[in-house]
């Protein structure tokens, strides 16, 4: 048949939640006591992570669970706890 002719292109599509980025800011943050945007990304940069990385920061901050502090336009994007444990 045609099909069995044609190379098939397979999408993996990363499933996102954004309770499990929550999740994964906090947990990076109980080790490492504070990280920038970019770490949190982990080298993956599609939209729909950036996306929902930056989503999950803005509800961490509405929980005050995390601090966030960016100096300068366009600099960096740093990340803390909002209690020290």
């Amino acid at each position: 048949s045609q099909l069995d002719k044609k190379e098939l292109l397979e999408i993996d599509l990363e499933k996102l939640s954004l309770t499990d980025i929550i999740n994964e800011i906090m947990d990076q943050l109980s080790v490492t006591k504070s990280s920038t945007f970019e770490d949190l990304l982990q080298g993956k940069r599609d939209r729909r992570r950036i996306i929902y990385t930056f989503l999950a920061i803005l509800e961490l901050i509405k929980l005050r669970m995390i601090k966030a502090y960016q100096t300068s336009i366009f600099g960096v994007i740093r990340i803390f706890p909002a209690v020290e444990s």
